[in-house]
């Protein structure tokens, strides 16, 4: 009977703690970027006095604000969990914490920059409303160019 590998295990639980933290997160951040986009549909039909049925039936600019800055909440420690859990993963498996030529590690270090300045941004600052929203949303297609703009 071959001897159980517990290195081999210890490598497997920092991917998988690595792989849900990372689906949790962004998932939360799609739901900020939802309600980020929302709120400046809603913003924007407001301004311009475009008052009918779609409009109306959106959800307020204070409840959308909220939304995005609470889905970010929890995104940000689970990105960050992730990236953390990802390191140590590939320092048992490669050596190195860093990769500095992996765009996606590259991506992924700007993409926690940019959602820890949102946060700072709203908490600081106390801003809220459209710039935050539409921070959100470019952050959100940072996220898509992680996932699938840069090479693996």
């Amino acid at each position: 009977m071959p001897e159980f590998n517990f290195h081999i295990l210890h490598q497997a639980i920092y991917l998988k703690i690595h792989s849900i933290t990372i689906h949790i997160g962004y998932i939360a951040f799609f739901a900020a970027s939802l309600a980020a986009s929302l709120y400046i549909i809603q913003d924007n039909a407001l301004k311009n006095k475009m008052i009918g049925v779609i409009f109306s039936r959106l959800p307020s600019l204070s409840f959308l604000d909220k939304l995005n800055y609470r889905s970010i909440c929890l995104g940000f420690p689970m990105l960050t969990i992730s990236v953390i859990s990802g390191l140590i993963w590939a320092k048992n498996v490669y050596g190195i914490y860093w990769r500095g030529y992996n765009s996606r590690h590259f991506y992924s270090l700007i993409l926690w920059l940019i959602y820890a300045l949102i946060l700072h941004v709203r908490l600081s600052a106390r801003l809220g409303g459209r710039k935050v929203a539409l921070l959100s949303i470019a952050a959100f297609f940072v996220i898509i160019l992680t996932l699938f703009g840069a090479c693996p």
